[in-house]
C-alpha cells in the first residue's frame, strides 16, 4: 500500500481555513454598520486565519509525480481535522474581542456552532456584540449541510476524491449515489439551502422581527442550529406569526434537500413517496397531538391554538435537533422528558442539517424487526427489507445495526463520564444525548432555561468531542482510533 498522503490534508485544511476567514468579513461588514468596537478584532482573526490557512495550503503543495487519489484514511482524517481547525480559528473573534475571554467557552461555543447543537456557555446573550452574533449564527449556517459539502458546491477542490468527502461527512443508507453526480448534488443542495434562507429571511422580517434578528434567526432555524439573539430565545418575540414561521423553517431544514429542490425546480410530488419523509410527518403529528392532548388535558395550558402552537414549536425544534424553544418543556413534567429524548435520537431526514440517527435507519430497523416476527412463522420464506420499492442490501443493514449499537453505546458511556463531572443523573443523560444529536437542551440545569456556563472545563471538551462525533456520524470520527485504520 502506498504511503499516507499528509499533503492533500494539509492543502484542504489550508483552503478551508482561507474561506473562513473571507467568511468572517461577513461578520465585519455588521459590525461596521453599527459601528462597533469587535470589528477590529474580526478583522484581525480573519487575517490570523487567511495567513495561517496560506501557509499549511504552502506545506501541503502537491508534487507533481504525487497521485491524485486518496484513500479513507486521508479523507476520513481531513475532514476531521477540518471540523475541528474551523472551529479552533473560529474562536479568535470571540477571544480576541473580549467577548468571551475564556478559550474552553469560546471553542465550545464555536463548536456548538459548526456542529449545529444549539448550546451555549453565555449569561447575556443580548449584552453580545451584534458582529459576534452574527458569527454565532454564521458558523450554524456554514455547518448546517456540512462544511465540506458547503465549500464543495463551488470550489472542485477535490476532483474525483469528492464522492469520498461526500459520504464522510453525510453518511447513511442511500445506495444510489452515483460518483459523477456529487458535484451536482451538492450545487442542488446548496442552491436549496440559499434559497430557503433568503424566502426565510423575508417572511420573519415581515413579523415583529428587525432586519439583524430576522437575519441571523433564519441562519439559525433553516441549519437547524438554534443559536438566538435574545435569552428567552423565540419566546422574547411572544409572535404566533413569528413561530410558525420558524416553525416551517426548521421542518425544511429537517427534510432531505434533495427532495426539497426536486419539489421546486421540477414540480415533482416524489417527496410525497419518499417513506422516510412521510414517517417525518407521522412522527411530527403524532408527537404534537400526544403533548397537545397531554398539556389540555393536565390543565398544563389552556386554549387550543396556543397549546397546539407550542406544542408543535416544540416538537419539530426537538425532531430537527433545533436549540430554540418558546416554553421549558421540563416544567410540564417527567412523562415530556422522555418524550423529548426519544425525539431527539432519530430526528429528521437523511439529507438533511438536523443531527439524530436520521429517521430511515429508524424506517430499516423498524422493518427489520418485523421480518424476523415474520420469519418466526414462515421460517423458509424469502424476505428483504425494502424502503421506497428498493432492497436494502444485507451491507446497509448491518452499517445500520453497527450504527445504532455505537451510537446508543457511545451515548450510554457519556452519561457514565459526565456524571463523574458533578452532572445528576437525569443531567448526564439528557446532556450526553442532546450533545451527540447535535440538539442542545438537556434536562435539569442545562435545560431550555439554563446555559453550559456550570459544565467543568473536562465536561465542556468532552461535550465537543461529541457533538462532532454525532455530527460527522460516528463512524468517520471514531475510525480514526482503530488503530487498524491505519495500518499500511
Amino acid at each position: 500500500m502506498r504511503k499516507f498522503n499528509y499533503r492533500i490534508v494539509l492543502s484542504s485544511i489550508g483552503i478551508l481555513l482561507m474561506l473562513e476567514a473571507v467568511f468572517m468579513l461577513f461578520s465585519a461588514l455588521v459590525g461596521e454598520y453599527f459601528r462597533e468596537s469587535a470589528v477590529l478584532s474580526i478583522y484581525l482573526s480573519s487575517i490570523i486565519t487567511f495567513t495561517s490557512g496560506t501557509l499549511i495550503l504552502f506545506l501541503g503543495k502537491r508534487r507533481k509525480s504525487e497521485p491524485r487519489q486518496i484513500s479513507k484514511r486521508e479523507v476520513y482524517l481531513t475532514v476531521t481535522m477540518a471540523w475541528l481547525m474551523m472551529a479552533l480559528f473560529g474562536t479568535l473573534p470571540f477571544m480576541l474581542s473580549g467577548a468571551i475571554p475564556s478559550f474552553t467557552n469560546a471553542f465550545f461555543e464555536t463548536m456548538c456552532g459548526f456542529t449545529t447543537t444549539g448550546s451555549s456557555t453565555l449569561l447575556n446573550i443580548e449584552a453580545f456584540p451584534k458582529s459576534l452574533h452574527f458569527w454565532r449564527s454564521f458558523t450554524q449556517w456554514i455547518g448546517g449541510i456540512g462544511i465540506i459539502i458547503f465549500v464543495m458546491s463551488f470550489v472542485p477542490m477535490f476532483g474525483d476524491n469528492s464522492g469520498q468527502f461526500f459520504d464522510a461527512e453525510i453518511t447513511g443508507i442511500s445506495e444510489d449515489l452515483m460518483r459523477p453526480r456529487v458535484n451536482v448534488i451538492t450545487k442542488n443542495m446548496a442552491m436549496t439551502y440559499f434559497g430557503l434562507t433568503i424566502v426565510g429571511f423575508f417572511f420573519l422580517w415581515a413579523g415583529p422581527m428587525d432586519a439583524f434578528d430576522a437575519a441571523c434567526h433564519t441562519l439559525s432555524a433553516i441549519s437547524t442550529g438554534g443559536f438566538s439573539t435574545k435569552q428567552a430565545s423565540i419566546a422574547y418575540f411572544n409572535s404566533p406569526y413569528t413561530e410558525y414561521v420558524i416553525t416551517i423553517l426548521m421542518f425544511l431544514g429537517g427534510t432531505n434537500f434533495m427532495l426539497i429542490y426536486t419539489f421546486f425546480a421540477r414540480l415533482s410530488i416524489q417527496i410525497f413517496r419518499e417513506e422516510e419523509f412521510r414517517w417525518y410527518l407521522s412522527l411530527i403529528f403524532l408527537f404534537t397531538a400526544i403533548i397537545t392532548l397531554l398539556l389540555l388535558t393536565t390543565g398544563e395550558m389552556s386554549g387550543f391554538e396556543q397549546t397546539f402552537r407550542t406544542a408543535l414549536f416544540q416538537v419539530v425544534a426537538a425532531i430537527t435537533t433545533t436549540g430554540f424553544a418558546t416554553v421549558d418543556y421540563q416544567l410540564w413534567g417527567h412523562v415530556y422528558w422522555l418524550l423529548f429524548l426519544a425525539m431527539i435520537l432519530f430526528c429528521g431526514c437523511e439529507g438533511s442539517t438536523s443531527g439524530g440517527m436520521k429517521l430511515s435507519r429508524l424506517v430499516v430497523l423498524s422493518k427489520n424487526t418485523l421480518l424476523v416476527f415474520k420469519k418466526q412463522v414462515h421460517p423458509d420464506a424469502l424476505y428483504r427489507v425494502k424502503m421506497n420499492g428498493k432492497v436494502i442490501s444485507s451491507n446497509s443493514s448491518s452499517k445500520i445495526l453497527a450504527f445504532v449499537f455505537l451510537y446508543l453505546s457511545l451515548a450510554a458511556f457519556s452519561a457514565l463520564i459526565l456524571s463523574f463531572t458533578g452532572m445528576t443523573f437525569d443531567e448526564s443523560i439528557g446532556v450526553s444525548i442532546s450533545s451527540i444529536s447535535s440538539y442542545g437542551f438537556g434536562l435539569g440545569s442545562y435545560g431550555p432555561s439554563g446555559t453550559y456556563e456550570s459544565a467543568s472545563v473536562f465536561a465542556k471538551y468532552y461535550l465537543c468531542f461529541l457533538m462532532l462525533v454525532g455530527r460527522l456520524e460516528v463512524f468517520t470520527v471514531l475510525s480514526l482510533f482503530v488503530p487498524s485504520f491505519w495500518k499500511r
